[in-house]
């Protein structure tokens, strides 16, 4: 197959995923899809795994409902702000994710920010086939939506803004609607994961060590 009938190839089977979700209305604003020359080009997915866990992540847990209000969640590291005007944020999900599903289905979402002591919560939800939410305490917000309760230093509900496939997984940009920083010197630290390991991070010590660094 030549690099020309990959491309067309590859752009038709994006264009086949945005109509489907488009069809949906999981598409917001029009996602942009630039037209890349895929084939035989790039790092085998081994090295960008391994490249990608060298880049240390905050770990969060993503939570939703499904249609009878029971709920769904897994964990994910790919978080992060993307707009402040409008409020934006974005997770990226597996294609294959049964929580990714019911997420577009419901609409909206929660991200929860593990604190440093909650390894295990990130396992569970990690865990395929595993009670997820039979292991923790959490409660519903306003909309219905599942939070953890004592696992997280801050919470934001989002209701889902933009949909864009990208390869193997779906960006979801959320619009946020609620949250709440938690104030708890128990679990200040968020947890951070850095070459397939947990760790926490000295938040208070980092701030002040910021503060008294000489100018």
């Amino acid at each position: 197959m030549t690099i020309e009938s990959s491309e067309c190839q590859q752009e038709e089977e994006k264009m086949s995923v945005v109509q489907s979700l488009n069809s949906m209305g999981r598409v917001r604003h029009g996602a942009h899809r630039a037209r890349l020359a895929l084939a035989g080009y790039g790092v085998e997915s081994n090295r960008l795994r391994d490249i990608a866990a060298s880049l240390p992540t905050g770990v969060t847990v993503i939570s939703t409902t499904d249609a009878h209000g029971t709920p769904h969640g897994m964990t994910s590291g790919a978080v992060c702000s993307v707009s402040a005007e409008p409020p934006l944020l974005l997770t990226s999900l597996g294609r294959g994710s049964r929580t990714l599903g019911v997420l577009l289905d419901r609409g909206a979402f929660v991200v929860n920010i593990l604190h440093g002591a909650a390894a295990e919560t990130s396992q569970l939800f990690a865990t395929s086939g595993a009670d997820r939410f039979a292991g923790v305490s959490w409660h519903r917000s306003r909309d219905g939506l599942p939070v953890l309760d004592r696992e997280v230093v801050a919470h934001a509900e989002c209701q889902v803004y933009e949909v864009v496939p990208a390869g193997d997984h779906v960006v979801v940009i959320g619009l946020v609607t609620d949250g709440l920083v938690h104030q708890d010197d128990r679990f200040g630290d968020p947890l951070l994961y850095f070459r397939r390991a947990y760790a926490g991070w000295a938040a208070k010590s980092a701030a002040s060590d910021a503060r008294s660094a000489p100018r």
